[in-house]
């Protein structure tokens, strides 16, 4: 689960995906989240590296959303799973070794603003991957996807791990984030 950390009580609205969801008619039902890279997605927009996707995980019993980041051996994914009462993030590096399970604390800020910490879950992804996992509630994603959609770099800091911090372009968040949007109207 992700945590503001510090105070952020005057960040605009840009889109509210919860509302969205809401009034797409999503069904808030008892659904697991599909495990990591189980989906079967097609591109829907891209800006730069990174890229709206929609389409089904890989037993076509939920939808899924989302937008993601690849380059330099990284990744970094919000998604949306039909049902589900949060958003999943997952980032993961082909230099990393990390046991499924391990918790890890991770910080990550916008554009200098008040830093995110988020209780990670280590895990890997299909292609063997190291990756870390974390739920965004819905209560918290209007704020988040606004940071991320306005600003133009993110940091990802890892507490306690001998891994260096994490500096991504957010160059095209906004199209990609819009993109998204739409596929969750359509769920």
């Amino acid at each position: 689960m992700i945590h503001r950390v510090g105070n952020a009580a005057a960040w605009p609205a840009v889109e509210k995906f919860v509302v969205s969801i809401v009034a797409a008619g999503v069904l808030w039902g008892a659904l697991g989240s599909a495990g990591p890279a189980e989906a079967q997605t097609r591109t829907l927009a891209s800006a730069g590296a990174w890229e709206a996707f929609g389409g089904t995980t890989k037993d076509k019993k939920q939808r899924v959303c989302g937008v993601s980041y690849s380059a330099g051996g990284r990744y970094f994914g919000i998604k949306y799973y039909s049902g589900d009462k949060e958003f999943t993030v997952q980032l993961g590096s082909k230099e990393w070794t990390v046991d499924d399970g391990a918790k890890i604390t991770l910080f990550l800020s916008m554009d200098g603003a008040s830093p995110w910490r988020a209780a990670a879950t280590g895990m890997h992804f299909s292609d063997g991957d190291a990756g870390l996992e974390f739920e965004i509630d819905f209560d918290k994603i209007d704020q988040f996807v606004d940071e991320f959609r306005a600003a133009n770099q993110m940091r990802v800091r890892f507490d306690g791990q001998k891994v260096s911090p994490w500096q991504v372009s957010l160059s095209g968040t906004n199209a990609v984030s819009n993109a998204m949007l739409v596929c969750l109207r359509n769920m």
